[in-house]
């Protein structure tokens, strides 16, 4: 039997250099010092032409250290004129079955250009390859990477915390809620060619709509991969708030323009949608009742409030545990409490803020900046630490390896 060959692709538009050479350079690194790793590796990094007239010679470098570098030509038209981030994609599918990649031997891992890997990221994919139980396999993402524990970054914590609910689902018989990963995850190199990204116009939730074709064609095949990911949060609240801007419009697009969508999902899809635009509504009633003296209102929404912000706390105390151990800078417990509280609030006005402006395929968040958290190159003992401290990854982990099939 064939060694297999896992494709680690970083599809990017090619603005934030110096977060892509950190991911590029962590793959890199792992792949040579982490011990029996079961397969043999690609690197290919599938840039926007923009991006690379920017930094060619950035681009040069990366193909001295051994990656290939596909500039996605500006003329490429797709069958359906998918554009934006599903060209790419697109782009290097259509490249590798022109090299007869598109095989049950290839794997492809699919990295942002600020994902970084880690030993414990080499060992899940080497995992489930050799399992060979499951034809995609989805992960935990964490963001101690930079980490600052400003609001923005505070907020990410939930969003890891999250990924308890979102990794469940997904491999699950039709994924009953709604979500998907777009980074951190990995895709048998044939399943991925025969669906494709290829979709009528800008589809900014490429990831979704992957995700129900796959499901559709080929079934129950998602999995879970044991190793997380390592990426960066918005470094302002106004990219906190671009980014979040650009989810809104994706999960609206969803709604009303992907028309792959099973009424099942789409009833989950509008059930979320819902209750992120409810959220700035019920803070502003919640304000409402206190200034007229907690009266009716407090007998109405008291039912809820107390629900809702219990999950809130738990979301950043959990979410704090899983980063913990790959944190060197560590905040207060007031400023922790401070900052989330803000970056909530930004994330409530987000879906708002969102019906009046709109992202462009060229609306991107800044990721370079100079350190100051963890690196790549500190991700070694990442196994050793999720034993040292019993976390909640570690409990989801295991009982998704409980389930049948």
């Amino acid at each position: 039997m064939s060694v297999p060959t896992v494709v680690f692709q970083v599809t990017a538009i090619g603005k934030n250099p110096e977060s892509l050479q950190e991911s590029v350079e962590s793959v890199l690194y792992w792949v040579r010092n982490t011990p029996r790793v079961g397969f043999r590796y690609l690197i290919w990094v599938v840039v926007e032409p923009l991006g690379y007239v920017l930094a060619p010679r950035f681009y040069q470098r990366l193909r001295r250290q051994g990656v290939r570098v596909l500039m996605v030509p500006p003329e490429y038209r797709t069958p359906l004129g998918t554009r934006g981030k599903a060209r790419a994609l697109e782009y290097a599918c259509a490249q590798r079955r022109a090299e007869g990649m598109s095989t049950p031997s290839f794997w492809v891992y699919h990295q942002d250009e600020e994902t970084c890997v880690g030993q414990d990221t080499l060992q899940g994919l080497s995992e489930f390859i050799d399992q060979g139980r499951k034809l995609v396999g989805v992960g935990m993402i964490l963001y101690p990477l930079d980490w600052a524990g400003t609001p923005s970054h505070v907020q990410e914590l939930a969003r890891s915390y999250d990924d308890l609910r979102l990794l469940d689902s997904m491999t699950m018989p039709g994924n009953p809620t709604a979500g998907c990963h777009g980074s951190h995850i990995l895709v048998r190199a044939d399943v991925e060619d025969s669906v494709g990204w290829d979709a009528p116009g800008y589809n900014p939730t490429e990831d979704l709509a992957f995700e129900i074709r796959v499901r559709a064609r080929y079934g129950s095949v998602f999995g879970l991969l044991s190793g997380f990911a390592y990426e960066k949060g918005a470094f302002s609240l106004h990219d906190q708030l671009r980014q979040r801007r650009r989810w809104v419009h994706g999960v609206l697009h969803a709604l009303f323009r992907l028309d792959e969508l099973p009424l099942r999902r789409r009833l989950t899809v509008a059930y979320s949608a819902l209750a992120w635009f409810s959220a700035l509504p019920s803070v502003l009633l919640l304000l409402g009742s206190a200034a007229l003296h907690y009266g009716r209102l407090t007998a109405f929404t008291g039912v809820f409030t107390g629900f809702v912000w219990i999950s809130i706390v738990v979301a950043y105390v959990e979410g704090y545990r899983l980063h913990a151990a790959y944190l060197e800078r560590h905040v207060a417990v007031p400023w922790l409490f401070a900052n989330g509280v803000l970056g909530a609030l930004i994330d409530i006005v987000a879906p708002w803020y969102a019906l009046f402006t709109r992202p462009t395929m060229g609306d991107f968040i800044a990721k370079d900046r100079p350190p100051s958290g963890i690196r790549w190159w500190q991700l070694e003992g990442s196994r050793l630490s999720l034993r040292r401290h019993r976390n909640a990854a570690r409990v989801a982990t295991t009982s998704l390896r409980a389930k049948p099939g």
